[in-house]
Formats: C-alpha cells, sequence, structure tokens
C-alpha cells in the first residue's frame, strides 16, 4: 500500500498526541462510526457505550447495525451494569 506511510505517522501521533488524535478522527463521521463499530465486535465497548460516543440512541445504532448486517450481542451483565451508570449520569 502506497500511504501506509500516512497510517504509521497517524499512530505516531496519537501515542505523541492522543487527545489530538481522537480530536481529528471525531471530525469524520465516518471513520469514528468504524472505529465504533470495531471496538464494538472486538468486546472492547457494549451497545450503550457505542451509542454514547456516537450520539445515537441504542435503537439508532441497532438499526444501523442491521443495515450492515453486524450482529448485537445479548447483554451480558457488564453490558446491563454499564448501562445503569449511563442513565446515571443523565
Amino acid at each position: 500500500m502506497e500511504e501506509l506511510w500516512i497510517i504509521k505517522e497517524f499512530e505516531r501521533i496519537a501515542e505523541l498526541m492522543p487527545e489530538r488524535a481522537v480530536r481529528l478522527i471525531k471530525k469524520d463521521p465516518e471513520i469514528m462510526m468504524e472505529i465504533v463499530i470495531s471496538a464494538y465486535l472486538d468486546g472492547l465497548i457494549n451497545l450503550g457505550k457505542a451509542a454514547e460516543v456516537l450520539g445515537v440512541t441504542r435503537e439508532e445504532l441497532i438499526e444501523e447495525f442491521k443495515k450492515r448486517g453486524i450482529p448485537v450481542r445479548v447483554p451480558d451483565r457488564a453490558d446491563v451494569l454499564s448501562e445503569v451508570e449511563v442513565v446515571k449520569c443523565l
């Protein structure tokens, strides 16, 4: 891949200036969606956190996942507790 250097440099920026890297990513909704989907599929975040990060409701995100053919995990105890914490913050 010809542009591999761009990825390597971005990784370096992310290590040195994580806040700046996150700001850059958040400016592009498509990239943010792909990152959130990847984190969700890897089990790093649950559905509630994914929705929160994207600024949508759980129901909206479930619909988006369905459109993309992304399986929605059945919530486990940790997911439910995390959801309760999100509600408490509202």
